[in-house]
């Protein structure tokens, strides 16, 4: 970032006018020099006395020779190629982000009247923005090629839904609803969903500078006078994406204390190799960022399901049951960001988050609702999770 003591490109600095005039001055002088001292003589003059035979009075004082400055040298603006281009980097984000609806589209809460009216279903669920966390710390090396490594957490996202019945009507869908006395003759049927998302990845960064400003450059942003760099890094390694998805399904009778639940809690893992670029332009005092990084998975997910009845708590309708299953998926990342620029280190970043998961287990898309007595076992790994929202924070450079 350059300072306010740098002049503008194109002005001619007063101080480097005087300069000129001083030297201009200083060669006049010795061209006369070559004269004779009293000029050159003209027809008609009378010509000097002189001065060995003046008396001592009138004898004029020694000619001396003016001193004469030597020329300043002035910094008339920024080199070519100055831009420095800092080698690690430091970014803390914090986040708001929210989650898609992505799941399958089926009922959760019924109405048992004639026809079944369904009172619930997954496309009606809305999830609160959550809060959470990025860092990243990286250093380009000393030939272009470095490292990096980051971290992203998203906690507490909820998705609640609650419906009402005064005849005590509701239960859940399918042939559950009629087999389980648990899951039947509520009051007051509810939903409560829980996600939470963490993330982490350690990459080898290919690192390019332009330089900075540069007036004989084909881009036209890097000839403005203002432009102080860009960055291009090419990205490639490994990323870790943990899901943590809890879905609980209840059913209230009426003057009951509690509910009866159904419960189906997943667990995604992503395992992927990615690539990615990022780029980065640098003026005065605005930088802006993008990048965007994608990675093939391979996943590891698992599953629990349990039954909590509130009149026969030793005596569920299924027992608890738990599963794995292995399978592929993809992460999808990207940023766009603006940055204030405090000094050359320190900035702030504003900017909005784009995130993709798909192969992963949804904790509403487990819910098995036929009349079977035994562990629910099957895993369904066709959801998606889609996040989108802000960030916000500090970063340096150096």
């Amino acid at each position: 970032m350059r300072t306010s003591s740098s002049v503008t490109r194109g002005m001619l600095p007063g101080g480097f006018f005087l300069s000129m005039m001083a030297c201009l001055c200083l060669h006049a002088i010795q061209a006369a020099g070559a004269a004779p001292e009293g000029g050159l003589e003209l027809p008609g003059d009378v010509p000097p006395v002189p001065a060995d035979i003046l008396p001592a009075a009138e004898a004029p004082p020694p000619r001396t020779q003016t001193a004469v400055e030597s020329p300043t040298e002035v910094f008339s603006g920024p080199l070519v190629g100055a831009s420095t281009d800092p080698q690690r980097y430091f970014v803390f984000d914090a986040l708001a982000m929210q989650r898609n609806n992505a799941l399958k589209d089926g009922p959760l809460v019924v109405e048992n009247v004639t026809p079944q009216f369904t009172a619930l279903q997954t496309n009606m669920l809305q999830s609160t923005v959550a809060p959470g966390v990025r860092l990243l710390y990286g250093d380009y090396g000393c030939d272009g090629i470095g490292w990096e490594t980051g971290y992203l957490g998203l906690w507490n996202m909820y998705s609640r839904a609650r419906m009402e019945s005064p005849n005590a009507l509701l239960q859940a869908p399918g042939a559950l609803g009629s087999a389980s006395t648990a899951m039947q003759n509520g009051s007051q049927g509810d939903f409560t969903g829980i996600t939470a998302l963490q993330s982490a990845d350690a990459n080898i960064v290919f690192h390019q500078f332009d330089g900075g400003w540069n007036p004989r450059s084909q881009r036209p942003s890097q000839r403005v006078n203002w432009y102080d760099g860009g960055h291009l890094d090419w990205i490639t390694g490994f990323r870790w994406a943990g899901l943590d998805d809890v879905g609980i399904l209840g059913f209230t009778p009426s003057g009951a204390p509690a509910a009866n639940t159904y419960t189906a809690h997943t667990s995604s893992n992503l395992f992927a190799g990615q690539v990615g670029v990022r780029g980065r332009m640098e003026f005065q005092e605005w930088a802006l960022e993008s990048w965007i990084k994608v990675g093939l998975a391979g996943t590891s997910l698992s599953q629990t399901q349990s039954f909590q009845d509130q009149l026969a708590p030793l005596d569920p309708f299924r027992p608890t049951g738990s599963s794995w299953k292995g399978g592929m998926g993809m992460i999808a990342d990207a940023n766009l960001s603006g940055i204030w620029r405090i000094d050359d280190t320190w900035g702030f970043r504003f900017g909005y988050n784009l995130l993709w998961l798909t192969g992963v287990a949804l904790a509403p898309d487990q819910y098995n609702f036929s009349a079977s007595t035994s562990p629910s076992t099957a895993i369904d790994n066709t959801g998606s999770l889609f996040l989108s929202g802000a960030n916000a924070g500090l970063e340096a450079r150096w």
